[in-house]
């Protein structure tokens, strides 16, 4: 186990380097705060700066919008594609995080709070965050007996604070891929956009709603025993197959879109391959090559990590240990493969029918 612990931290330190590390050296750290300072992108494009009127809030907003504006506004095809898939694939550990703190029993309080590293990677990149989340994941697997899901309220909310909280913003951000450049003012892109970076707090507060308003629909003061419980094993393996077609379609859609494509600068090489310190070729602007490098980094180390993940805890299940050996290969569909694995993970779980739902 410390073997395992130790890899998923070098992980962690691995992208540290590779994002911030080059990053600092290549400009784009100090690009992004001069925008942000100087209130425009370039000359002819203004960033702007004022969203809450509290400089706490507004600056790292800001940085944000900065990093992810040219990622998202459809004028460079292959960034825009590329960021569909990475998010297609991110946005799946929405599900995979919430439904471990759901689960009953005691939990460390870094598993039972995953909007702690749902924040950690908006601010810092989900290759650091979700590496150490697993490393912790996993020790506490190893340390206690986990459970299924027995809360039906919990359950229910989950699939819904998905869609609502992380793939519709997601939509709406990343419009301009399918609507134009055009369809949209930069001043109202940049608005949406700073709307979308605090998801997963949207994410976190929309289950919490939702989970007592179902219980305060049905009036209920508690789970049952029985019914509930399998409902609740429907409802988890239902939100993981919700999970892995929302990654699978927006990573075939950006495939598609690159196959067909006319322009020559929208290939795979370009889109996924990181070229160390300079970022994809043909690109000049800093802002729009050291975020894409950054991204490349992130998403290469989310993929590896979280398929690490899935085969760790798939090789702990009796029925999992021949299903899980050929899940390296496919990476480039990690989103989807994670959360099938998770899905038949979950049929494994014991019910655990004496176990409270505790955190």
């Amino acid at each position: 186990m410390r073997s395992t612990t130790l890899y998923f931290r070098s992980l962690a330190v691995l992208a540290a380097f590779l994002l911030w590390g080059i990053c600092l050296m290549n400009g784009t750290v100090k690009a992004l705060l001069l925008a942000v300072w100087q209130g425009k992108l370039n000359e002819s494009v203004h960033l702007k700066t004022n969203y809450t009127g509290i400089p706490l809030i507004d600056y790292p907003i800001a940085v944000l919008v900065a990093f992810f504006f040219y990622g998202t506004n459809g004028h460079d095809e292959g960034y825009t594609l590329f960021l569909v898939d990475a998010y297609s694939t991110l946005q799946s550990a929405f599900v995979w995080l919430f439904v471990e703190t759901i689960r009953p029993g005691k939990k460390p309080k870094w598993i039972a709070r995953p909007v702690i590293f749902g924040i950690l990677w908006q601010c810092f990149g989900a290759a650091i965050s979700l590496p150490l989340y697993y490393a912790c994941h996993l020790l506490w697997v190893t340390e206690t007996e986990v459970y299924r899901v027995r809360n039906l309220n919990r359950a229910r909310a989950i699939p819904f604070s998905f869609l609502i909280g992380a793939i519709l913003p997601a939509v709406i951000g990343m419009a301009p891929t399918w609507n134009g450049p055009d369809s949209r003012s930069v001043v109202a892109h940049q608005v949406i956009l700073a709307i979308w970076q605090p998801d997963p707090i949207w994410v976190a507060w929309i289950q919490m709603g939702l989970q007592n308003m179902t219980r305060w629909l049905r009036g209920q003061t508690g789970p049952d025993v029985r019914k509930p419980t399998h409902n609740s094993f429907l409802w988890i393996r239902g939100s993981y197959l919700l999970a892995a077609v929302s990654s699978a379609v927006g990573h075939l859609y950006s495939v598609g879109r690159m196959l067909k494509s006319s322009d020559p600068s929208t290939n795979f090489v370009r889109m996924y391959v990181p070229f160390p310190f300079t970022g994809p070729a043909g690109v000049s602007d800093i802002l729009i090559r050291g975020p894409w490098l950054f991204l490349q980094y992130d998403l290469i180390i989310i993929g590896l990590s979280s398929m690490s993940w899935a085969f760790i805890l798939l090789t702990r299940t009796p029925a999992g240990q021949r299903a899980s050996k050929p899940m390296l290969v496919l990476l480039m569909l990690a989103g989807a493969t994670v959360s099938l694995a998770l899905y038949a993970r979950e049929k494994e779980l014991d019910v655990g029918s004496q176990i409270t739902d505790t955190k």
